[in-house]
């Protein structure tokens, strides 16, 4: 978790998935999806390609908590309901830092 919390883009996925999965006590949802939302911040595009790809990876509760932090900083204005759609991923690229979205 300390490699998360200096920014190091990886660990700060997998300290979200550990949270996800229930291996921190105390944490919550909106823990892991400031960690997921960080990791984008930071340029993470390993971290949008596994969301791309996976969504499903993460609970249902996490992806909404995430679309709440994308909807918080300006990138969302959508559903908070944990599809990974069109306008949450290009919300996802938006937050990366990429102003043309592949695909």
């Amino acid at each position: 978790r300390r490699a998360a919390d200096e920014r190091q883009q990886e660990a700060m996925f997998n300290v979200a998935a550990m949270i996800d999965d229930g291996n921190y006590p105390g944490k919550t949802a909106d823990d892991a999806a400031g960690y997921l939302y960080q990791a984008l911040r930071s340029g993470s595009s390993m971290t949008l390609d596994q969301l791309r790809a996976s969504p499903d990876m993460f609970k249902q509760e996490t992806r909404i908590a995430l679309q709440a932090k994308l909807t918080e900083f300006g990138f969302y204005t959508g559903p908070l309901d944990g599809d990974f759609g069109p306008g949450t991923l290009s919300a996802m690229d938006a937050a990366l830092g990429r102003s043309n979205p592949p695909g």
